[in-house]
């Protein structure tokens, strides 16, 4: 488990959510994300994937503590995500 108040770097990461709905890091520390997509799950839902850092698919789980949907049709929606399990080598990766 990490500290929720970890630093977080701005880093747009490519996910991949469920092994099939893509999206984008707005920023990433080794506590979560934020993702930008064209969907928001509600908070407390469940979430496995993986984040693509410098060239290695990471595999996570997460849980989804905030959600923003879009204001206008073409704005995409915006969540929060806390891991819950990810690779302890990933951390390195997310840190920076």
């Amino acid at each position: 488990m990490f500290d929720n108040r970890s630093v977080r770097n701005a880093r747009r990461l490519s996910l991949m959510l469920g092994n099939r709905l893509s999206a984008h890091t707005m920023d990433v520390s080794p506590g979560g994300f934020s993702v930008e997509a064209p969907f928001v799950f509600m908070p407390g839902s469940q979430l496995h994937g993986t984040v693509e850092v410098s060239g290695n698919e990471l595999p996570f789980r997460g849980e989804v503590v905030w959600a923003l949907p879009a204001s206008q049709p073409e704005a995409p929606s915006r969540m929060g995500v806390r891991f819950t399990q990810v690779p302890p080598e990933a951390c390195g990766f997310l840190e920076g």
